[in-house]
């Protein structure tokens, strides 16, 4: 091509090209489009979850928003305020279900630990000696951590002291009463231990 024009040159890789030049172009525009439409619907189906949670007032509407979108946080969440109820209202062995249902769509949240806690304290209430495993294993679960751990310590603390177990009771309430991470169940620890 010595000697061609730098004209007649973009004719002929044109003329020999644009199949693939065109082809590339719309593959482009269609990649762009297609990810930009998934985002839009990431947004609006989050937006849809967001109203229809917002719109669950009573159990029964709660309880379908979770069937709707299980495994989603909202479910859980929606899931955690049922097994809080139902808990206040002593149906102790169903809030012990909620709270264990919500725990799937929690798993990737600090609200996990509230839902064990939950779940350890309805069993707890329904038969104190199983109940106080269940304690036991919600302080033990290395998934929780914070204020929803020390809260499980302290009531486990508590669930002992109230079974004749001081010993083990008063080691609970010193682990609680020095963690950092505790909030207000350090001071609860602390106050026990004063007493005990």
């Amino acid at each position: 091509l010595d000697g061609v024009e730098f004209d007649d040159k973009v004719w002929l890789y044109w003329t020999r090209n644009k199949k693939s030049i065109i082809t590339s172009i719309v593959l482009a525009f269609a990649i762009v489009i297609g990810v930009q439409s998934w985002k839009m619907y990431k947004v609006s189906a989050e937006n849809a979850q967001a109203k229809a949670f917002t719109e669950a007032a009573t159990m029964q509407q709660r309880a379908e928003f979770a069937k709707e979108y299980a495994g989603s946080s909202l479910a859980g969440v929606a899931l955690l305020e049922n097994a809080d109820a139902l808990y206040t209202e002593g149906k102790f062995a169903e809030a012990q279900k909620a709270y264990a249902e919500a725990k799937s769509g929690l798993s990737a949240t600090v609200l996990f630990g509230r839902a064990v806690v939950g779940e350890a304290v309805s069993a707890y209430s329904l038969d104190k000696s199983k109940g106080l495993e269940a304690l036991k294993v919600a302080y033990n679960d290395v998934k929780i951590s914070g204020v929803y751990k020390a809260q499980a310590g302290y009531l486990l603390a508590i669930a002992l002291k109230d079974a004749g177990k001081n010993d083990d009771a008063k080691k609970i309430f010193e682990a609680v009463a020095n963690d950092a991470k505790g909030g207000y169940f350090t001071q609860m620890a602390s106050q026990q231990l004063m007493s005990m």
